[in-house]
């Protein structure tokens, strides 16, 4: 078709093309400069230029929402871009938008990559964390977040003078208040994502789009506080008054009938017999617990493994306590309000705390703990016991995947395996609480014995007396 000189009146007369066709245009007064027009009679502009054998097309605009005139300036703007750099407009503007990419899709497109390697909660925390603390930068372009925005924001969360969250009389005390440690939290969700972003939004040369991370001010000019890891846990010489309150503190729920602080009571103890975490303890359903086969599994590991758990006496006493007060449609062995999961024990814990104080001699302090105090509890307690690192590992869920030691990665030990180790275990934190016995001793062995060991023993025994 010949060039004719583009007009509003000769574009408005122009008739739609045949179904399922496009017919197109072209301006004999700009060069590249074109019209196509649909089945339905949809006018769009467009700039075409051929750069190394290969033709650009970027569309401009659709008639009559932009003139002759406009068209016209757009399509020499856009045809000397393409000139110049011998890009085409299209990926250079989803390179722009790229580059602008927001805090926000940012971090939930680092959230969806990850994947399963993330779980829920941190990625929930995350959210968090950069809400509350960063609200105001969620929908600024990434690139815009500077090393002195970070370092200022990264002290502010510190001081406590910044807080983009729920509104904070409505939360308890001591949320909102910042804190060295959010302040580090913070800085390492931000770095986490940044850094994500840095090496993801590249242009198709694939330079990378993004300035680099602004968190790398908070390395050099030493901001991080650096704080060590919490080492607080329940005393030896605090184990046997601790437990006496957690039983008190039961007895006293299971009297008036409130089950919710007994359930948390036992779920606390099964806590700091297994060393497992919050989570774990407080989602363990009823149907990963095999009461016959004396174990227990998780579904959902930290390191994305399912393990299996030996229960010993003491763990199988609070499983069958638990399932004497199971409900129809109870789904967690340790249950809160109208069945569902416990998600804030604290109320049961100031109760323990509280009760510590009725059996203190001396001036004995209360025993103040979290929950994760159990788990440290556990851990050093366990290592006194002398089971091994590695058995360790397995018994508290820690990751033994990666790792240097070749001889390691070939160690699989199932869950009858487990069961001497966690009776030991179990064994040295009833003696140190002072409440172990020797029938609870010999009972316990007992239990850990195979039915072919129990025979031989007992025909070794008989060997003896004759």
């Amino acid at each position: 078709m010949e060039p004719f000189k583009f007009t509003k009146s000769k574009i408005s007369d122009l008739p739609a093309a045949p179904k399922g066709r496009q017919d197109e245009y072209f301006d004999s007064h700009v060069r590249g400069l074109r019209l196509r027009v649909g089945a339905t009679g949809l006018k769009t502009f467009y700039a075409v230029r051929k750069v190394k054998g290969k033709f650009i097309r970027t569309a401009l605009g659709r008639f009559p929402e932009i003139s002759v005139e406009q068209a016209r300036t757009m399509a020499l703007e856009a045809l000397g871009g393409i000139g110049a750099t011998g890009k085409n407009p299209n990926e250079t503007k989803k390179e722009a938008q790229r580059a602008n990419v927001s805090l926000r899709d940012a971090m939930e497109l680092y959230i969806k990559t990850r994947g399963d390697r993330l779980k829920e909660a941190t990625a929930n925390q995350y959210r968090r964390l950069l809400a509350n603390f960063s609200g105001d930068w969620l929908d600024r372009p990434i690139a815009n977040i500077s090393r002195d925005d970070t370092q200022n924001r990264h002290k502010a969360i510190t001081e406590g003078s910044v807080w983009f969250g729920t509104e904070l009389s409505k939360l308890r005390k001591g949320v909102g208040t910042g804190s060295k440690a959010q302040a580090d939290l913070w800085g390492r969700a931000l770095r986490a994502v940044y850094n994500f972003s840095y090496d993801n939004y590249r242009g198709n040369d694939g330079v990378k789009l993004l300035p680099e991370p602004p968190t790398i001010a908070l390395s050099t000019k030493r901001q991080w506080h650096g704080l060590v890891r919490k080492n607080t846990r329940i005393r030896n010489h605090e184990l046997g008054r601790w437990f006496r309150a957690v039983k008190a503190v039961r007895e006293e729920a299971e009297i008036n009938r409130d089950d919710y602080i007994a359930a948390i009571c036992d779920a606390l103890d099964m806590a700091l017999f297994t060393g497992l975490r919050r989570g774990e303890v407080f989602g363990l359903e009823w149907e990963r617990v095999n009461i016959d086969g004396r174990y227990f599994w998780i579904d959902k590991t930290k390191n994305g493994e399912p393990l299996e758990l030996p229960l010993t006496n003491t763990l199988l006493s609070i499983i069958k306590r638990r399932l004497k007060y199971r409900n129809d449609g109870d789904i967690y062995v340790f249950t809160a309000a109208k069945g569902g999961k416990i998600t804030d024990p604290r109320r049961a814990i100031d109760k323990i705390v509280d009760k510590t104080k009725e059996f203190a001699t001396d001036g004995e302090k209360p025993i103040e703990f979290t929950c994760h105090d159990a788990r440290r509890t556990f851990a050093t307690l366990a290592e006194l016991s002398g089971v091994g690192t590695y058995v360790l590992k397995c018994l508290m869920n820690h990751k033994t995947g990666r790792t240097s030691d070749v001889t390691q990665g070939y160690i699989t030990l199932p869950v009858e395996e487990l069961m001497e180790p966690a009776t030991k275990i179990e064994m040295n934190i009833l003696r140190i609480a002072g409440m172990e016995s020797i029938k609870t001793g010999v009972e316990s062995i007992l239990e850990s014995l195979t039915e072919d060991d129990k025979k031989y023993l007992l025909s070794e025994l008989l060997r003896e007396i004759k």
